[in-house]
C-alpha cells in the first residue's frame, strides 16, 4: 500500500486515494460509488499541500484524537493521520472560508467513506455467506471432522502418517469444484478476465482446503495458538507438520499425510523427549492428535483484502502410543464399487475406435475397509479394482476381464477401460460392463456392480387378446430400451418406459425382459422375466339345451387354461346365478333343484393362468334356454 499521496498519478489513484484514507483493504459495500466519491475526494486532496505534522492550532476532541488508533492503524504511516487531522481539525487559515469549506466537504466525504466501510464489511462476506451457506448451512463451524486414523509401522517410527476419511459436507464442495469446467467472462473494479464458473457463482477466486493439526503430548496442552489461524505459523515445526494443503482440493474420500519425523523431532523441543534412537518412543509416550478444515479463497470483488480464512469444528482425537483408543476391523465382505456413466471415448475425427470409460464412486465403506485392511496389514493399496465387459452376449454369462487406468486408486473420476476385443466394436455392439474389488492378500472380491441399471418394475399395463402393454421403471441416463423374448430375440425398442408387443396369439402366455441402453453400446442387465399372457378369444355358443336337469353347453373351444360358466335366471345376470369352472367340457351338470322347470342363461369364457397371473377374455354373447 503506498503512503504518499503524491505518487497516486495512475488511473487507478482515485480508488487508491479511498483506500489509502481508510487505513487500508478493507471491503466496500459499493465500490463503483466509492471509486466516484474517491475521484472527488482526490481531486481535493491535490489542491491542498502534504503538511509535515499536525498544525499548531489544531482544535481535535480528545475522542477524535484517540479514535485515530482505530480508524487508522500505525502501521499506515504518521503522514496519513497528519493528513486526515489536517483536513478534518478546526484551525486557523489564510486560506479563510474557501478551505473551510472544502473541509467541510471533505469531512462529509470521510463520514460516508467509514459508513460504507463499517456496513459494507457486513455485504463484502456475501459471496462469503452464500458459499458456505451451500454447503455448510448450519455454519462450517459446526462441521465436525471424522476421528483422524493413525497410520504406523510398529517396526518403523521414524515417521508416523495419518488417515483422514473428509467429511461428506466438505466433499460435496470440493467435488462440485472440481467438476466445474466453465468459464465465464467477468468484469468489475479488479477483473477483466475469462474466470471459472464456480469462482463467479460464489464471488471467489483461489479456491482451497487444507487441514489443520495440533498434538497433544503425555496429557499436555494442545499446542494450537489463534496465531495459527492466518497462517502466520510455520507448517512444518519441530518435527510436527501444523499445516498441510491438498494443493487446490482433494476430491477422494480419504487422504494421507506424513504429520512426525523423528529427526526434526529430536533437535527440537516438543517432541524430543519422545524421541529415543532416532525413533518415536510409543511404549512410554502417549500421542494425541486431531485435526480441522480450513476453506479458504480470495474475494472477487476485494482483492486486496487476500486470503479468506474459514475453519470446521476440531475433530474428536484419536490417542496412539503407550495408550491407543484406535481399533480397525477388517470387514466379513468386501463392499462393491459404484461405477456409471461409460462412454465410447471419440477421436479427434469424432470416430470410434473402440476405447471405452466409465465414472467410478467408491463409498466410505469401500474406503474404510481398505483403510481397515491397510491399518492390519500394513499392505499399501490392497484394493484392486477389476473390470470385466460381456460383449454381444444376451445369456449375460460370458465376461472378459479388461483393464482400467489407476486400478489400485480407491478415487472419484472417469477413467478409461480397454478390452481385448475392443478393436472389433461397433456401435452396433452391446457391451456389459461391471466391475468389484478384489483383495489380494485376503483373497476376497466384492460383489459386482454394473455401469447401466438393471431395468426394474417391468410389469403388463394392459392385456389383449393379441398384444400386451409392457411398462416399467426409467433408467437414469437410458437412451432408449430394447425389449426382448424369453429366448433372447429382439421383440423391439422404445425411447420411453413403455412398449406395446403386438401379433401375438390369444390365451397363449408369453415371457418378456426388458435392457436399458446408454451412448449406443452400453447396456445394463436385463429386467428380471416378467410371465404373462395374452386374453383368451372370445367363446362362440353354439347352443344350450336343458334336459332331465342337465344343461348342455356346446361352444368352439379357445387357447386358454379352461372356462369360466355362469348361469342365471335373468340376462342381467343378477339373480339365481350359478358359477362353474370346467377345464375343457362342453357339457356342465348343475345342481338338481337349481335347474327345475325354469328359463336359463348361459355365457361363458376362457381364462388362462401363467406366471402366477390369471387372464379371462371376454363373455360369449348370451344364450338362452328351457
Amino acid at each position: 500500500m503506498v503512503h504518499n499521496m503524491n505518487v497516486l498519478r495512475d488511473q487507478d489513484a482515485p480508488r487508491r486515494a479511498v483506500r489509502f484514507l481508510c487505513a487500508g483493504p478493507v471491503p466496500l459495500k459499493h465500490p463503483k460509488t466509492t471509486t466516484l466519491i474517491g475521484r472527488i475526494f482526490f481531486a481535493f486532496l491535490q489542491m491542498t499541500p502534504v503538511p509535515k505534522g499536525p498544525p499548531p492550532d489544531l482544535q481535535l476532541t480528545t475522542v477524535l484524537y484517540c479514535a485515530k488508533v482505530s480508524l487508522f492503524p500505525a502501521k499506515a504511516g504518521v503522514e496519513r493521520c497528519n493528513r486526515v487531522f489536517w483536513l478534518t481539525g478546526s484551525y486557523k487559515r489564510k486560506e479563510g472560508t474557501r478551505m473551510k469549506k472544502v473541509t467541510k466537504l471533505l469531512v462529509v466525504l470521510l463520514a460516508v467513506l467509514i459508513f460504507g466501510t463499517v456496513f459494507g464489511a457486513k455485504d463484502a462476506s456475501a459471496a462469503t455467506d452464500k458459499l458456505l451457506a451451500k454447503y455448510f448451512p448450519n455454519g462450517i463451524e459446526k462441521v465436525k471432522p471424522n476421528t483422524p486414523i493413525m497410520d504406523i509401522d510398529a517396526n518403523d517410527t521414524w515417521s508416523i502418517g495419518v488417515v483422514i476419511k473428509q467429511n461428506d459436507d466438505i466433499l460435496a464442495m470440493v467435488r462440485d469444484f472440481e467438476a466445474c469446467e466453465d468459464y465465464v467472462d467477468f468484469q468489475n473494479d479488479w477483473y477483466d478476465d475469462n474466470i471459472l464458473k464456480f469462482y463467479v457463482d460464489y464471488g471467489i477466486n483461489a479456491f482451497d482446503t487444507t487441514v489443520q493439526f495440533d498434538i497433544s503430548v503425555d496429557g499436555g496442552d494442545w499446542q494450537y495458538e489463534k496465531s495459527w489461524d492466518k497462517k502466520e505459523h510455520n507448517n512444518y515445526s519441530e518435527g510436527f507438520c501444523f499445516y498441510e494443503g491438498f494443493g487446490g482440493a482433494d476430491d477422494d474420500n480419504t487422504a494421507y499425510f506424513t504429520i512426525m519425523e523423528a529427526g526434526p523431532a529430536a533437535d527440537g523441543k516438543l517432541l524430543k523427549k519422545t524421541v529415543k534412537n532416532e525413533q518415536f518412543d510409543l511404549k512410554n509416550h502417549t500421542f494425541k492428535v486431531r485435526y480441522r478444515y480450513c476453506v479458504e479463497y480470495g474475494l472477487l470483488d476485494d482483492y486486496e483484502a487476500g486470503l479468506q480464512f474459514y475453519f470446521t469444528d476440531w475433530s474428536d482425537p484419536r490417542t496412539f502410543g503407550k495408550t491407543t483408543d484406535q481399533n480397525l476391523v477388517i470387514p466379513d465382505e468386501l463392499p462393491a464399487p459404484d461405477i456409471s456413466n461409460p462412454k465410447r471415448e471419440l477421436n479427434n475425427e469424432g470416430k470410434w475406435g473402440g476405447y471405452t470409460s466409465v465414472m467410478t464412486h467408491f463409498s466410505q465403506e469401500v474406503t474404510d475397509a481398505e483403510t481397515a485392511i491397510y491399518i492390519n496389514t500394513g499392505e499399501r493399496e490392497p484394493l484392486v479394482i477389476v473390470v470385466e465387459a460381456a460383449v454381444d452376449d444376451p445369456s449375460e454369462k460370458n465376461f472378459e476381464e479388461g483393464g482400467m487406468a489407476n486400478a489400485v486408486w480407491l478415487s472419484d473420476g472417469q477413467r478409461g477401460t480397454t478390452f481385448d476385443g475392443e478393436g472389433s466394436f461397433t456401435e452396433k455392439s452391446r457391451i456389459l460392463m461391471r466391475v468389484k474389488v478384489h483383495c489380494d492378500s485376503l483373497d476376497k472380491d466384492s460383489i459386482y456392480d454394473y455401469a447401466v441399471d438393471k431395468v426394474k418394475g417391468l410389469k403388463a399395463k394392459k392385456t389383449k387378446t393379441t398384444s400386451i402393454a409392457l411398462t416399467w421403471s426409467k433408467v437414469d441416463g437410458a437412451e432408449f430400451y430394447e425389449i426382448y423374448s424369453g429366448d433372447n430375440k429382439l421383440l423391439g425398442t422404445s425411447k420411453t418406459n413403455s412398449f406395446t408387443v403386438k401379433k401375438l396369439k390369444a390365451g397363449t402366455g408369453y415371457d418378456f425382459k426388458v435392457r436399458a441402453v446408454v451412448d449406443k453400446v452400453f447396456v445394463g442387465l436385463f429386467s428380471d422375466t416378467l410371465q404373462t399372457p395374452t386374453k383368451p378369444a372370445k367363446v362362440k355358443i353354439s347352443s344350450a339345451k336343458l334336459a332331465k336337469e342337465t344343461l348342455t353347453v356346446n361352444y368352439k373351444k379357445v387357447a386358454g387354461s379352461g372356462y369360466e360358466v355362469q348361469i342365471a335366471t335373468d340376462k342381467k345376470f343378477s339373480k339365481d346365478l350359478v358359477k362353474l369352472s370346467v377345464k375343457d367340457a362342453a357339457e356342465v351338470q348343475a345342481v338338481k333343484e337349481e335347474l327345475t322347470g325354469k328359463t336359463y342363461f348361459v355365457r361363458v369364457r376362457g381364462y388362462i393362468t401363467y406366471g402366477g397371473s390369471t387372464v379371462y377374455g371376454a363373455w360369449s354373447k348370451v344364450k338362452g334356454t328351457k
